[in-house]
């Protein structure tokens, strides 16, 4: 889809050439929630004035990774940051993301995209944090920062020739949502539930079922403090019981309130991981892992051990259909 910018005029698509002459490439878009908060990514499936939400491309699908960071981090370590960083791994989606990717090639359509939109209100700006979603979590900061995207003055030529006469651009501080550094391109990010998880996007069963906060976005410690952490997020994990969360006055729910019994912790993993077979995210290949992971994480985070040992684990239902028409 061909847009035009507010700021030069200037009207092109991502796919003008390729369209032209034929040889667009597929494309499964992969994004985490980092990218939205440090790389303005919102700005790919909107219009760059930010008022509305662009159709998917014939030739490209969206996908958020729901409240993961740029990677996967080391849930016992805060590196520069404030937190522990975000564990969260996509590469069990991604793997079923490629050969849905593969199929495209023969003619089957890929999951539908999954992003954020301004349209239900899942895209949004990152303050009033009231609105964006993100609670008040005792020994959290949370300053809405987020990346700027500026149309910067490299010289009066050079969006038309490419030569810059200004390099680097005169910047002023501070140097985010400040208008003396040119025209904003408005971004947004993805809107939290009330635990602080994004909502839209692919949810992954740790955030369908969590055991934590998890961020796309975090904020440095030490001389630098406040200032974005870059590529990183955060987990925060949930009170254990219902007295540690009130002692401390922590609004989200604990393990104790959010899973009373094992099995209903167990009920609630295996439809996440279902869900995400029946919708072609995940490969049934990964799903025994994903649940047996899962499952331990739980017990590990303060779920009611089943009595006796572990039941039996029944198959993931959309993985016993899968397995009949083999």
């Amino acid at each position: 889809m061909t847009t035009t910018d507010p700021f030069t005029g200037k009207t092109d698509s991502r796919y003008a050439t390729c369209i032209a002459t034929d040889t667009c490439p597929l494309a499964a878009e992969i994004y985490s929630s980092n990218e939205y908060w440090v790389k303005a990514t919102s700005l790919l499936h909107t219009g760059p004035a930010g008022t509305v939400d662009l159709p998917d491309s014939p030739y490209a699908r969206n996908y958020l990774m729901s409240s993961h960071q740029h990677g996967t981090g080391n849930a016992s370590s805060k590196g520069n940051c404030q937190q522990f960083l975000n564990p969260l791994n996509s590469a069990p989606v991604q793997r079923a993301l490629f050969l849905a990717l593969d199929d495209w090639t023969n003619g089957i359509l890929p999951p539908p995209s999954r992003v954020p939109k301004l349209a239900d209100g899942t895209l949004v700006p990152p303050l009033p944090q009231s609105g964006m979603g993100f609670p008040n979590i005792p020994g959290v900061t949370y300053t809405g920062l987020k990346t700027t995207r500026y149309l910067l003055d490299y010289g009066p030529d050079f969006y038309e020739t490419g030569i810059a006469t200004i390099n680097p651009p005169v910047i002023a501080l501070p140097y985010e949502d400040n208008p003396l550094n040119g025209p904003i391109y408005p971004s947004y990010v993805p809107k939290t539930d009330s635990d602080g998880n994004d909502i839209a996007g692919v949810r992954s069963p740790e955030v369908t079922v969590p055991l934590a906060t998890y961020t796309g976005w975090a904020l440095r410690a030490g001389p630098q403090a406040n200032d974005g952490c870059e590529a990183s997020g955060q987990m925060i994990p949930f009170a254990r019981t219902r007295a540690e969360r009130e002692a401390a006055g922590d609004p989200r729910p604990s393990i104790e309130e959010r899973y009373p019994s094992f099995g209903m912790y167990y009920s609630a993993v295996m439809r996440a991981i279902d869900d995400l077979v029946k919708d072609r995210l995940m490969l049934c290949e990964d799903a025994d892992d994903e649940r047996a992971r899962l499952l331990q994480a739980g017990l590990d985070k303060g779920v009611p051990p089943p009595s006796g040992n572990l039941p039996p684990q029944a198959n993931v239902p959309h993985c016993l259909g899968q397995a009949a028409k083999k």
